[in-house]
């Protein structure tokens, strides 16, 4: 059986340097970004959410800013 590793809310936030509402925003509502909202994937359970270690990988990777290739230095 994979490991299944489970981030609370506070640890994503202290992981992004975040308040937890915003995390929790990101859950709910997506964040904003150059190519329109990407929401942060979570289960709740019970009355919290808890985010899949790759979930968090995979958010990270769609909110990061675009490269331009025109701005590459030869």
């Amino acid at each position: 059986m994979p490991n299944e590793h489970y981030h609370t809310v506070a640890e994503v936030a202290e992981k992004l340097r975040r308040h937890p509402r915003t995390i929790r925003d990101w859950i709910v509502d997506g964040c904003k970004t150059e190519r329109g909202h990407v929401r942060l994937e979570a289960t709740k359970v019970g009355k919290s959410w808890l985010i899949h270690a790759d979930w968090l990988a995979l958010f990270e990777h769609r909110i990061r800013p675009v490269r331009r290739a025109d701005l590459d230095l030869e």
